[in-house]
Order: C-alpha cells, then sequence, then structure tokens
C-alpha cells in the first residue's frame, strides 16, 4: 500500500481526529480549511455534515477530483452515523471505479464500538443512548439502515477473531460483489485485523471510519513512530465550546473553576444580535483576555435550522479577540470551522493527540497559532482541563 494518504472529513473535528493518527507516526499531515496545500497527508474537510445530502456529496467529489490521486482514500463518517454517511460514500464509489467500502465506525478508545452491525456506546446501542437527542430524526437502529441504496455485507466478530486467513479471503468475496462491507470491531486488535484483511484484497478498499480505523491505517501505512511535543505554549487561553451536547458542558463547567473569566453568551441573543453588538462583545471579550484565560461557552436551546448563524455569530464575538490569545480550545466541528474561518486560517497542522480524540495542532498561518479541537461527546469531565495543562507544560496525574 502506498504512504500518500487522502482524509475526506465532514466536520472539522473530525477532522483533526481522524488525521492525527497519521502525523503520529512522522507522516506530515495537513488539516486544509480551504482546499489548497500539499501533504504527504492532506486531509479535507467538506464541512458537509449539516448540508443537504446532494451538495455534500458534490463537496466530497470536489475533494477527490483534487487529491485523490495516487493515494490511499479514508473516509472519514461520524463514529455515530450523523451526517449525510450514504450521500458521501456513493460520491466516494462513483470517483472509483472497481473499488469497494470497508467501513467499520468503531472507536474504542471513546466508547464506540460495533457488534452485530450496531454501533454501541459503552456498551449500549446507538438508539438506545441520547446521542441524536439534538437531531431531527430518530438514531439508526443499525449501520446498514443508513446505508440506503447500497449493497452492504456484514463481517460478524467472531469471523473478524478467526483464521486471519479465513478472514482476509471473506473480506476479499464481499468486496467483491458488495458496495460497503461493515465489519464489526470491539478492540484496537479488532480494527487492526480489518485493516490487515483489506489490505490484503486483490483491489485496494475504500477505507472508512472514524478515528480507531484511522488508527489501525496509519499503523499499517508507517508502523510505529511518535512526535515529539511542541515547546510550552505562552500566553492565555481562550476556550469556546460551542457544541451543546451534555458531555461538552460538563467539560465546560470543569474548566470554568480553573479559567480567570467565564462568559456565557445566551444563543437567541447570538442569533439576533447586529453587528454592533457582536463588536462590542468581542472588544469586552479582547479585556478580558489581556488579564487571563477566557471561556466562552452558548446557554440555551438552538433553534433548528439556526445552527450555523449560530456559531457565524459565536465566531464574530471570538474569532478578533484570538489574537491575544496563546491558545485557543475549540469544542465542536462547526464552531471551531466558524472561528478558524472569521480568523483567516487555511489549514492546520497536525501535531499530536493529547487524550482520545483532542487534537493539537498549530495553524499554518502565525496567527492564532496552538489549537486544540474535540468534538462533543465523549471524554471525562475534566478532558479539556487536562488537555490546556498537558499543552502548558503541566500534566496531570492521570
Amino acid at each position: 500500500m502506498g504512504s500518500r494518504v487522502l482524509v475526506v472529513a465532514d466536520d472539522l473535528s473530525g477532522a483533526g481526529d481522524s488525521g492525527v493518527p497519521f502525523a503520529l507516526r512522522e507522516m506530515r499531515t495537513l488539516l486544509a480549511l480551504d482546499d489548497t496545500g500539499d501533504a504527504e497527508v492532506f486531509v479535507a474537510d467538506t464541512d458537509s455534515r449539516h448540508l443537504d445530502s446532494d451538495l455534500a456529496a458534490k463537496r466530497v467529489q470536489e475533494a477527490l477530483h483534487g487529491h485523490g490521486a495516487g493515494r490511499v482514500l479514508f473516509k472519514k463518517i461520524d463514529s455515530t452515523l450523523r451526517g449525510n454517511v450514504a450521500a458521501e460514500l456513493r460520491a466516494v464509489l462513483e470517483c472509483s471505479p472497481g473499488a469497494a467500502v470497508l467501513l467499520c465506525p468503531a472507536s474504542p478508545a471513546t466508547g464506540r464500538t460495533v457488534l452485530g452491525g450496531v454501533v454501541h456506546i459503552d456498551g449500549i446501542p446507538l438508539n438506545q443512548t441520547d446521542s441524536w437527542a439534538l437531531e431531527p430524526d430518530p438514531a439508526p437502529e443499525d449501520i446498514a439502515s443508513v446505508l440506503d441504496g447500497l449493497r452492504v455485507r456484514h463481517v460478524a466478530l467472531a469471523s473478524m477473531r478467526g483464521k486471519p486467513a479465513q478472514l482476509r479471503a471473506r473480506v476479499a468475496d464481499l468486496l467483491g460483489e458488495a458496495d460497503v462491507v461493515v465489519c464489526d470491531a470491539v478492540s484496537e486488535a479488532d480494527l487492526r485485523a480489518v485493516v490487515a484483511a483489506g489490505s490484503a484484497a486483490p483491489t485496494p478498499p475504500i477505507w472508512a471510519g472514524s478515528a480507531g480505523l484511522a488508527d489501525a491505517l496509519a499503523e499499517e501505512l508507517r508502523p510505529g513512530g511518535d512526535v515529539e511535543p511542541p515547546p510550552p505554549v505562552d500566553g492565555p487561553a481562550l476556550a469556546v465550546v460551542g457544541s451543546a451536547h451534555h458531555v461538552s458542558r460538563q467539560q465546560a463547567e470543569h474548566l470554568a473553576e480553573h479559567f480567570t473569566h467565564t462568559r456565557r453568551l445566551a444563543a437567541r441573543n447570538l442569533v439576533h444580535a447586529d453587528a454592533a453588538a457582536l463588536a462590542r462583545q468581542a472588544e469586552s471579550l479582547r479585556e478580558e483576555l489581556a488579564t487571563g484565560d477566557v471561556l466562552v461557552t452558548v446557554d440555551g436551546p438552538v433553534e433548528a435550522g439556526l445552527a450555523r448563524r449560530l456559531n457565524a455569530a459565536l465566531a464574530e464575538v471570538c474569532a478578533p479577540a484570538a489574537e491575544r490569545a496563546g491558545l485557543l480550545v475549540l469544542t465542536g466541528g462547526e464552531t471551531a470551522r466558524a472561528v478558524l474561518g472569521r480568523r483567516g486560517v487555511s489549514g492546520l497542522r497536525l501535531l499530536n493527540e493529547l487524550e482520545p480524540g483532542v487534537v493539537l495542532s498549530r495553524t499554518v498561518e502565525a496567527q492564532p497559532g496552538y489549537i486544540i479541537t474535540k468534538a462533543g461527546g465523549f471524554g471525562a469531565p475534566d478532558s479539556l482541563h487536562r488537555a490546556v495543562n498537558a499543552v502548558r507544560g503541566r500534566v496531570l496525574a492521570a
């Protein structure tokens, strides 16, 4: 298998956590926000999770046409199956004649596993959790149900843990007859078995999954390796927690206990604020950063269909102040995208993983500098606090 890789993700935080395993193996990795640049591992954020399915598919195809030639293709999907999964995989297949998708969204390090073709979170089937509480539709019962219109086959856990030669033969056969082959996995060893079997297929598969499968693929391409931690980051931290997930709210509350300032912005006020009001909020935030770390959270429900407008307003408040921050902490992919886009950031050099799914990067531009990104729905209450301290050289005991 070649070592140049294209990762196509549908949101920025997912792009980071699926790209960083390659960076950890000393593969130069660029997360592009504006579809420009080049690196051994090019990570394209299509920012398409909440778009119309046709537009989402178009963005995926544009990424493939621009950067896919001669690269191993990894299609990052949400570990809880949100977004335009079927439409984006169909787009990948249309650009890859003769290939099939080998899919496993398991990420055991963050509690996501696949058993019986069903995503589980901490051992509970996805549709019995509250992971889709903020989505307009109920959670799917299994992976196959979000792959409408595609020919799907399944490899059970017993086969994954059987004799390697038999697994290779089964996976090769199924890849020849299906559009998508879904594999069970409840451990990192299972994910390595997925990659080993797929890598032996006569026609290389299109890989699809979350950070767990990306890590197994990176290890196959470049075994071992590690990166040196960056020097301790100076200056105040600006943390922007835009995710409405209850796990993110817990992490924000813990962080508030240790930051100098906490600013709670009402979602309704943000959405309806005019430019002058947002500018006043931004200037006040700049003044607070001059005296210490600042946490910004969003309070109150987000009206359906207004999430992008809310994030744009949040970016108008936070991005101008970011020039005074030595470290930006951004939770929620759309929030991170909005803030960095407003700052004019074109790309991120992925550096390290501070905790599972918590990624440290540096902007291609000189400002704003070091960035921590994290998706909303996983981690311990102190995950963000631990990440900030790790970057500052004060690693906390486990």
